[in-house]
């Protein structure tokens, strides 16, 4: 047994009573605590899994299980959130995650805020909820057995909750020094993405290009202009060949209608062309996204004319239903197929430029694990934004369509498969719910848009950021913190715009410049669609984005709004000095005083130890009176209106 090995077992065991882990050596002891986790020892690859197939992966997912999601059978979790019971207030709050990352977090605010003896009469269910967090995962054996010793022990109840706090921290550190190590898609977590829409981008118009091939054309240069506005990650939207049957509008139909999943639309390049795009973008130090649709294709697709029970579908002799489908040919016989859709109110509501998968049927799903493995093996790409992703969940899919499902999870198969030929593949699902339930499949990010299932209600940051609401921003900036510390689960990606919602000034109106900064200076995932810079906004009356797919469209980069183009432009240099100045670092909510209404965080440099900053900001509709004592601040915040803060 190394030394180290035995070090932290006595810091986690004997010493947790003798006191030998002393209080004022934090940092030694999770040096200590990492040590055992950097890969030189045994939890590098534990037992027997190190000389399989996958044995990385394997263990990758034990991590992920133990610090967030808790185990789990097929679409069913075998442990839920905790629960924390404030003894004097009478009231409950649940734990960020089910691992051992959102207890803690959870643990040490509740704490922070009321103080550790309302929530002391938790103490033994704090140790039963631990032992079944962690009891199917062989190596925390060791630390099962100090958890054990330390409830048993005779310790004060206070103190026993105060080393188990630092039992975890350490316990903790150390795994999320692995995951460092093992989680190679970890990027995303962080990533800054530019969405584009080839179709409407115009680069002839941005930098007079010639007028061949989007892929083809686009140049170091372009390439350039979105890393100067601080993007490290390009995801080129609606780049898959769009169905004729049964297109809609004039604008060259749904990029989200597809014929093919496993190319790029010839419109925009051969494959040859996006190879070489995918090439550019990485030596120019960028990453490169790209959409898997996995609800439905186009009613003409590829996968429709290979096997009609790859869809929700019935053979029939006689006139299809009118209601949700359409009729499709295959070896000389007739079949229904339903139109792509999602469960609305007592039914379904239909997309009807679209064919409704079957992920019911397990060869359907070998068939897209292929395709999507694809665009990794031919392409290099580095990830995938999952369309709808959660509408292709094992409990959604089988409500919304009564059928009997496989007992695993499509998305378990998908992204490991995926991961093993391209382990820094990431997956980011766009979802308005169901995200633990994605989190629990392996997705690396997900979209922070509308997330309500959590006792504090909503807490998404663009339907609580949208609304104006005080109260529920507060809470979401909550969420965004320990979302964008955390490793073990996935993590958010906060936007105030994509091609799906409508442009940001016509929501945010004059709230826009604080909306901006709190969430460009968030550091997990952020995103920002191509236009949005410089306020262009071509919605029409039928169709709210600003990009809009039914009718021809194209950025005119020499106009949009001057005003918009003003705040993107101070607010992008103002991120881009502030992560200079700090490095990386970690965020802090802040929760005003009573009367207040603003929202805002603290920036802890992990670089520069004690450089501290905060962003406060109004995005509601009134004024409101702001308090920051830490950094001399007092005075009112107009909406929109925000500060950039030296903390003392």
């Amino acid at each position: 047994m190394s030394l180290a090995r035995r070090l932290l077992i006595y810091c986690l065991g004997a010493a947790l009573y003798a006191g030998a882990c002393a209080a004022g050596e934090p940092e030694a002891e999770r040096a200590r605590a990492a040590a055992l986790f950097d890969g030189g020892g045994f939890y590098a690859l534990p037992g027997p899994v190190g000389g399989r197939p996958g044995a990385k992966n394997e263990f990758l997912r034990q991590m992920k299980e133990v610090l967030s999601s808790g185990a789990w059978n097929g679409p069913t979790p075998q442990l839920r959130p905790f629960m924390f019971r404030n003894s004097s207030g009478g009231w409950t709050a649940q734990a960020q995650s089910s691992g051992l990352e959102g207890f803690l977090w959870t643990k040490k605010e509740l704490e922070g805020k009321y103080g550790v003896q309302p929530f002391l009469n938790n103490l033994n269910d704090y140790f039963v909820y631990l032992d079944s967090l962690l009891k199917n995962v062989s190596w925390t054996g060791e630390l099962r057995t100090a958890l054990d010793g330390l409830k048993n022990s005779r310790l004060p109840a206070e103190e026993k909750s105060s080393r188990l706090t630092a039992l975890l921290e350490n316990y903790i550190s150390g795994l999320q020094a692995n995951m460092a190590r093992y989680d190679l898609a970890a990027w995303a977590k962080k990533a800054r993405i530019y969405e584009l829409f080839p179709r409407a981008y115009n680069l002839a118009g941005r930098r007079a290009a010639a007028q061949g091939a989007f892929f083809r054309e686009f140049r170091a240069a372009d390439f350039d202009v979105i890393k100067r506005m601080g993007f490290d990650t390009v995801w080129p939207m609606g780049i898959l060949p769009i169905g004729v049957r049964g297109q809609t509008g004039t604008g060259g139909g749904s990029p989200y209608s597809i014929s093919d999943h496993s190319t790029v639309n010839p419109d925009l390049g051969t494959e040859e062309d996006f190879r070489g795009f995918v090439k550019a973008a990485h030596q120019a130090g960028l990453k490169v996204i790209v959409d898997f649709v996995v609800n439905h294709t186009s009613l003409d697709s590829q996968l429709l004319g290979e096997n009609p029970d790859y869809f929700v579908s019935f053979r029939y002799d006689g006139a299809c239903p009118k209601d949700g489908y359409f009729e499709s040919w295959h070896d000389g016989q007739k079949y229904c197929v339903h139109h792509g859709g999602f469960e609305y109110g007592d039914g379904v509501s239909s997309w009807i430029d679209t064919a409704q998968i079957n992920y019911s049927d397990t060869g359907l799903r070998d068939r897209m694990t292929a395709i999507v493995k694809g665009w990794v093996t031919k392409f290099d790409v580095d990830g995938f934004r999952v369309d709808m992703a959660y509408l292709a969940l094992n409990n959604v899919f089988a409500r919304t369509w009564k059928k009997t499902m496989p007992p695993g999870e499509f998305y378990r198969q998908l992204i490991w498969t995926v991961k093993e030929a391209k382990p820094s593949a990431a997956f980011m699902a766009e979802a308005y719910a169901y995200q633990e339930d994605l989190g629990a499949c392996g997705f690396d990010t997900i979209y922070s848009k509308h997330e309500d299932a959590r006792p504090e209600g909503q807490t998404g940051w663009y339907n609580a950021t949208e609304a104006g609401n005080a109260g529920a921003i507060q809470s979401s900036v909550n969420r965004a913190a320990y979302l964008a510390w955390q490793t073990g689960g996935a993590g958010s990606v906060m936007f105030l715009g994509n091609h799906d919602e409508p442009a940001p000034e016509t929501v945010y109106g004059r709230r826009l410049p604080a909306a901006l900064a709190l969430t460009l200076l968030y550091p997990g995932g952020v995103m920002m669609y191509a236009g949005a810079e410089i306020g262009y906004d071509a919605a029409v009356p039928s169709e709210h984005k600003p990009l809009p797919f039914s009718v021809p469209c194209e950025i005119n980069w020499n106009g949009g709004d001057p005003a918009v183009k003003k705040i993107y432009q101070e607010v992008l240099a103002g991120a881009a000095a502030l992560s200079a100045e700090l490095g990386a670092y970690d965020i802090e909510p802040l929760w005003p005083g009573p009367g207040q209404n603003w929202a805002g965080y603290i920036l802890k440099s992990k670089d520069k130890p004690g450089l501290r900053k905060a962003v406060i900001g109004n995005l509601t509709w009134n004024a409101t009176r702001a308090e920051l004592p830490q950094a001399g601040f007092t005075g009112s915040l107009e909406p929109g209106e925000y500060r950039l803060l030296d903390l003392k």
